[in-house]
């Protein structure tokens, strides 16, 4: 495809201004969030001229005329194999990567964990209070969607709880109205509450509105989570849905750094996964299920209030229990007491400023509750093998505002 001019371009460090081809889906959120952290690198940077058209597909075409130093590109692109041969010009990848689909592009990758995908949503419906799960994935054949999937229920076996999965009872593709009365037909199997993970909030939405024809309440019969974060199909939903945020925007800022490693004849590694970001919470999976009204009651006011912060005597005082109850109370229910509860609330609070905001370690331990910096790393040490600001180095978007 590349013209001459393309092909035998010299690449030199002297050369202060870097033009970079970004390929990507633009209807898509994981990709929309990735030209975000690109954005985020970009802004820190001088001498970067990002090249794209968002409202045409990618094509060679486009990119001969462009004539990049650098491609930054999704490898779901209908042309990546195409893509692939070009010659003497650097390329990094983002995208939900598997050696089945993708292990012949032979350039820098950064993919999401999908793994760690799963488990978050596990983790969140477990510290909810459910006990009955489910999972819904519209494409079992895509290697991302089983990650998930396995993520998921590995991390609820832990736990000793079983999953169920949703079987379409109908040939791929299918019209819209066909998927959504498959899923409520299946819903209506489920035991209730049950804890639904679906594989992309595409998906998830599809999920809500067959709950609605169904008139099965969300969240207290089915509660709803997706994967992506995307605010626009997250906030058109009925109810609102929650989300597991993919972390895209640290790997379009990734993408782009390791673009500048090549550029500057360095070799990064082949492939760079990212850990997903926390649940971002809204309606759809808002319930909490617990038999003990006392300790449904004390989880939300921990939830509320845990950064202000609070203490377990202020958590007894609230609920009227004694200390040996609430300890017995808590573990049945959560396997954890009140103390290490708090904590979890506050140690969320602290990735998620670490990643999403500037503020420097003592203004985040203020914000989340620690009053004392030292504290807040050696717990956080303990609890993640790293220090906040390692955290922060490896799984933000350093400039983020």
């Amino acid at each position: 495809m590349a013209s001459k001019k393309t092909s035998d371009k010299k690449k030199s460090p002297s050369n202060t201004v870097k033009r970079v081809a970004l390929l990507l889906e633009s209807d898509m959120a994981f990709d929309r969030a990735v030209a975000r952290g690109v954005g985020d690198f970009i802004r820190s940077q001088t001498g970067w001229v990002i090249l794209m058209d968002p409202m045409t597909k990618p094509t060679m075409e486009s990119l001969q005329h462009w004539n990049p130093d650098g491609i930054i590109t999704s490898i779901h692109l209908p042309g990546i194999d195409e893509i692939a041969t070009l010659k003497n010009i650097p390329m990094v990848g983002f995208g939900s990567y598997s050696d089945e689909l993708n292990g012949h592009l032979k350039f820098p990758i950064v993919t999401s964990s999908q793994h760690q995908i799963g488990k978050v949503a596990a983790q969140h419906f477990i510290n909810n209070g459910m006990r009955k799960f489910a999972f819904c994935g519209g494409d079992e054949t895509a290697p991302w969607c089983r990650q998930r999937r396995d993520g998921f229920t590995e991390e609820l076996a832990k736990h000793g709880y079983n999953c169920e999965v949703f079987k379409p009872d109908f040939d791929a593709p299918t019209t819209m109205p066909e998927a959504i009365r498959s899923l409520g037909d299946w819903l209506n199997t489920l035991p209730k509450p049950t804890g639904v993970f679906v594989f992309f909030d595409g998906w998830a939405r599809l999920v809500l509105d067959a709950c609605v024809i169904q008139k099965i309440q969300v969240p207290q019969k089915i509660s709803v989570l997706g994967v992506d974060n995307d605010r626009w199909l997250c906030e058109l939903s009925q109810p609102t849905l929650s989300s597991v945020d993919a972390n895209a925007r640290n790997a379009g800022y990734t993408a782009t750094e390791l673009m500048s490693q090549l550029l500057s004849g360095g070799t990064p590694p082949p492939l760079t996964h990212i850990s997903p970001g926390n649940v971002v919470e809204r309606d759809s999976c808002s319930y909490m299920d617990f038999e003990d009204e006392g300790v449904a009651f004390a989880l939300r006011y921990i939830k509320e209030h845990a950064c202000d912060p609070i203490t377990t005597a202020d958590v007894l005082k609230v609920t009227n229990m004694s200390n040996s109850t609430a300890y017995r109370k808590f573990m049945k229910s959560i396997g954890r007491s009140i103390h290490n509860e708090i904590q979890r609330i506050q140690m969320d609070r602290v990735k998620e400023l670490l990643t999403t905001t500037n503020l420097n370690v003592y203004e985040i331990s203020l914000t989340a509750g620690f009053e004392n910096v030292r504290y807040l790393t050696q717990i956080f040490r303990d609890q993640t093998g790293k220090t906040p600001t390692e955290y922060r180095r490896t799984q933000s978007t350093p400039k983020l505002k």
